[in-house]
């Protein structure tokens, strides 16, 4: 860095070009780029092909900014370079270091995070033995008797790391597996996230298992569920979605538009019609009638804690009967 400040210091009118080239940079490197974007996203910047060689796999890649993959690198490149046709631009030198910068960061970063995915699944595992899953739980810096958290992750994973608690995350199959300590307590925008219950380390799967099921049933209204929050509704996860289809209350609320589904939704929490008028702000007699034209379709009255519940449950399954077990 002291090297490149002194080059800095003679650019005189191209210095802040190269403040934002380091800018530029360091972004991708906060962002949590993959190397194939890494490789795209500086030759876009460079408008010429560059390419770098991971001499701990032997891997070599190279990208051009005309097309939307990465081709196969010519013969005898080491390192990382730029193929630029004619006089080098200015800041070339810069890019060059920066981009070298960038890239050792960003391989070393997926080399760990391949390591991570094999051993959180390992960790996450039923069939996994005790000692199999200490040493895993070990290597991802976990301890077997720590209180740990599974969370089964839909949609945009990536700020995950940067939540608090130390978190390990692996993508198994649709989803992805967020293993943490219990001290996140936000997560990102837009995700649907099952979170498992704390349990000790060795009986990490069991909170994978109760993530899964939580998962399933989150929705548009409820993009965060935990396992310990469902209760006794865990049991219809075991349900084949088929037959919860079956179900007349099922598809009674399938039939909802989507204004009597959201005046159910609220009178279910809310439990009062007056009540629920205020949390969607809606007048109370305008509530009323979505409830009462709820009711016509549903086919039963919600206007005591018995049907709440029976229209609570309808639409628990109706998200659950979406999703296949994870």
């Amino acid at each position: 860095m002291r090297g490149l400040l002194l080059r800095l210091s003679t650019l005189d009118a191209d210095a802040e070009s190269a403040v934002r080239v380091i800018a530029y940079f360091d972004s991708l490197v906060r962002d949590h780029v993959t190397v194939p974007s890494l490789l795209m996203a500086t030759a876009r910047f460079a408008q010429c092909p560059v390419g770098l060689h991971d001499a701990a796999t032997g891997r070599t890649y190279r990208a051009d900014p005309t097309v939307e993959t990465i081709a196969a690198p010519p013969e005898g490149k080491r390192l990382v370079w730029m193929e630029r046709d004619g006089e080098p631009h200015g800041l070339d030198e810069i890019v060059l270091e920066r981009f070298a910068a960038a890239a050792e960061v960003t391989l070393e970063r997926a080399a760990r995070e391949g390591q991570d995915t094999a051993l959180v699944e390992l960790a996450l595992s039923a069939e996994t033995g005790e000692a199999e899953r200490t040493r895993a739980l070990r290597l991802l810096g976990f301890g077997p008797a720590m209180p740990v958290q599974a969370l089964a992750v839909s949609g945009e994973v990536a700020g995950i790391r940067a939540l608090g608690g130390h978190v390990r995350v692996a993508r198994i199959g649709a989803v992805d597996a967020v293993l943490t300590t219990p001290a996140v307590s936000a997560l990102p925008d837009g995700a649907r996230v099952g979170i498992g219950p704390e349990l000790p380390g060795l009986r990490v799967a069991e909170s994978w298992a109760g993530a899964r099921t939580a998962l399933r049933f989150t929705g548009p209204h409820d993009r965060v569920v935990r396992w310990t929050d469902l209760g006794a509704l865990a049991l219809f996860a075991g349900l084949p979605p088929a037959a919860i289809e079956e179900l007349p209350d099922v598809r009674a609320a399938r039939r909802l538009g989507d204004e009597a589904l959201a005046a159910v939704r609220a009178l279910c929490v809310a439990g009062s019609v007056r009540a629920a008028a205020t949390a969607v702000h809606l007048h109370h007699s305008s509530m009323a009638a979505r409830i009462a034209r709820a009711e016509s379709v549903l086919g039963f009255s919600l206007a005591d804690s018995a049907g709440r519940l029976r229209a609570h449950l309808a639409l628990a399954l109706v998200r659950l009967s979406a999703t296949e077990p994870a």
